[in-house]
């Protein structure tokens, strides 16, 4: 198999991805915002995709740390080996922050990549006060709006229904950033919709498959085909909470900062949601537990000043009909 090496910068976080050319490229693509020349030997985390037999010779004989229903872990020192159900194995070293990950099938490959890639890098971000929230942020009319649903609610087919109209801008699908003085950054990749999303609009050469491990397959709409609709300035900030509702009309109502608080305390404070992968983020030891405390308060804090700077917090209840969401959404806020 061919190999290749491709660098990211993520906000000063230097990230080599290297190996198997397929799937080095898929990732590099999914995260083309972040690309970025060679700056120096030194990276901040290194993946080296292996195309390759897992080699489970290599685990040393001891017992499990972590158990899930698709990965066992075992520790080895500065080790962490994550197994996938005898279909992919990780080899994680903790301290220097270098990964090898082996499996020869490219679906499993490139989603526990993907994966660790965004866990990693977001608890990097963690540390240096940058914080994800699940949720779907765009600008439409110079007002940045932060849209959080639960997982399966529909992110990503209103964000893609909405981007057909060119006066919105996108900050992220899935993981917009916040910092501790209230500020909203982009963290745009490339877009998961359902199978069942109509991408008339969007040309096939933007758009693969993606059959993931535990879920139904996804479109995955490429960075490439909404890179011109990147929202880079600062903008007043307007939360919303989305709830589905099993009717015809859709419907938005002012709320107060309490309700926001309580949204906000899930979807970032705790982070239900992110791609936060607990094989790569609970690594034990009084010094993770420190660091995760760290997080904790440093994500509260940012929420609360967030909470103070965003200027109106509403709840969208959005209906089964898909265009009548965009389009109320549109008529609300254009008023």
């Amino acid at each position: 198999m061919e190999n290749t090496k491709k660098f990211l910068n993520i906000h000063d976080i230097i990230v080599c991805l290297s190996g198997d050319k397929s799937i080095i490229e898929r990732l590099f693509s999914d995260f083309a915002y972040f690309a970025c020349d060679k700056i120096s030997d030194k990276t901040n985390l290194s993946i080296t995709v292996n195309f390759l037999k897992p080699p489970y010779e290599k685990i040393p004989e001891t017992e499990a740390s972590m158990y899930k229903t698709d990965c066992i872990c075992y520790d080895n020192k500065d080790i962490r080996y994550s197994d996938y159900n005898g279909k992919c194995l990780t080899v994680f070293n903790k301290k220097n922050k270098q990964a090898e990950i082996f499996s020869l099938n490219a679906d499993i490959l490139y989603e526990v990549s993907y994966l660790f890639l965004h866990s990693q890098v977001g608890e990097m971000l963690d540390m240096k006060g940058f914080h994800r929230i699940h949720a779907c942020a765009f600008s439409y009319k110079n007002t940045a709006f932060l849209c959080i649903l639960p997982q399966g609610g529909g992110k990503s087919t209103l964000l893609m229904t909405l981007l057909q109209n060119k006066d919105i801008k996108l900050l992220s699908d899935d993981t917009p950033l916040i910092d501790s003085k209230g500020n909203l950054y982009p963290f745009p990749i490339r877009i998961g919709v359902c199978g069942d999303f109509d991408t008339n609009f969007i040309p096939e050469k933007f758009i693969a498959i993606f059959k993931r491990r535990k879920f139904s397959e996804k479109k995955l709409i490429s960075y490439d085909f909404f890179k011109d609709q990147i929202e880079k300035k600062s903008l007043p900030i307007i939360i919303i909470s989305g709830k589905r509702f099993y009717g015809n009309n859709s419907k938005i109502i002012y709320k107060n900062k309490f309700f926001a608080f309580k949204e906000l305390f899930k979807a970032c404070i705790l982070g239900y949601g992110l791609p936060q992968v607990l094989e790569y983020f609970l690594l034990g030891g009084f010094k993770d537990f420190t660091k995760k405390a760290y997080i904790f308060f440093s994500r509260f804090y940012c929420c609360i000043i967030l909470l103070i700077k965003s200027i109106n917090f509403c709840e969208f209840y959005l209906s089964k009909n898909k265009e009548t969401n965009s389009d109320y959404f549109l008529k609300f806020f254009n008023k």
